[in-house]
């Protein structure tokens, strides 16, 4: 027995046809019929008695949507007690990222703050494998990662996790970098520039994957400070290289002042970004509430952006 088969009950009775019933719950005809069907099978009694007048309860019938009704009245209480039980909650949620997600961040945030006014939240910035051992070490909650190539995090039988956004390596050029012109610049081509580099592991991973494979490249320093990234590439001092989904919302790029550029004659199995939190965390249900959430709204701003 399901609740969506008590629920179908209800609204046939009330309204006294399948088809109508079909058009205000947005589902088939033939669905809300097999699925009580399927329910007058288990219960071994027949519901309705169905005839070109419309469909109508048979006495038992009567009886068993009478306890529809007061069974979905109770669900209903308890899903409000729940809901008020959900705004008491208080506590932290500490939530961990890597910088390109947190352009996403806020509408999720404000959505949540609503549902759980008395949660504070902190949000700090990390590498991926720094978020990923802090979960680990419950100094965090929740992160968002870029994942690794090699697929770690999915051999760990105490992290949960969810990709959220595909992409690919692309590089960032000033626009008064000859590359600004061109269509796509080569692995050959990213070794005559010098790169600044954002110093997360998984950065590292594809610089180290792409030295490998075509010789080293010229790295003019690593730092977690964005601005200093930006502005070495504003004044043309080296390139950058970092997933698609954060340099095109680029501010800079936005405006025209740093040109994204793909890369050309390379094979990428670049894995994404993803939202990894604890399996043995207490306080689940708030956190898969916080994934959906952020799962969907990342997904609605980068198909429109």
């Amino acid at each position: 027995m399901k609740i969506e088969q008590l629920e179908y009950i209800v609204a046939v009775a009330k309204l006294g046809s399948l088809s109508l019933t079909s058009r205000k719950l947005h589902i088939t005809q033939s669905a809300i019929s097999q699925s009580i069907t399927s329910l007058e099978a288990e219960l071994g009694v027949k519901i309705f008695k169905r005839s070109r007048l419309g469909t109508t309860p048979t006495d038992m019938g009567n009886k068993i949507i009478k306890k529809a009704v007061e069974t979905l009245e109770k669900l209903e209480e308890l899903k409000n007690e729940t809901d008020m039980n959900l705004k008491l909650v208080d506590g932290k949620l500490r939530i961990g990222t890597i910088p390109s997600p947190l352009m996403y961040l806020p509408k999720t945030l404000t959505a949540f703050k609503k549902e759980y006014p008395n949660i504070r939240i902190e949000i700090s910035e990390k590498s991926s494998q720094d978020i990923v051992d802090n979960i680990k070490q419950d100094q965090l909650d929740i992160g968002l990662i870029g994942l690794s190539m090699e697929g770690e995090e999915a051999k760990d039988q105490n992290i949960a996790f969810e990709v959220v956004l595909r992409g690919k390596m692309i590089v960032a050029a000033s626009i008064h970098s000859p590359l600004a012109f061109a269509d796509a610049v080569s692995p050959e081509e990213i070794r005559k520039y010098p790169i600044v580099l954002y110093n997360d592991d998984r950065m590292w991973e594809f610089v180290n994957n792409l030295t490998a494979r075509f010789g080293p490249v010229d790295v003019l320093f690593s730092t977690n400070n964005l601005d200093a990234i930006r502005n070495a590439v504003i004044e043309n001092l080296a390139i950058t290289i970092a997933p698609d989904y954060t340099v095109i919302s680029d501010p800079n790029v936005v405006t025209g002042k740093v040109v994204p550029v793909e890369i050309s004659n390379l094979e990428q199995d670049y894995p994404g970004m993803a939202l990894v939190w604890s399996k043995t965390k207490h306080n689940t249900t708030i956190i898969r509430n916080f994934v959906s959430r952020l799962t969907s709204d990342m997904f609605e701003l980068k198909n429109h952006s």
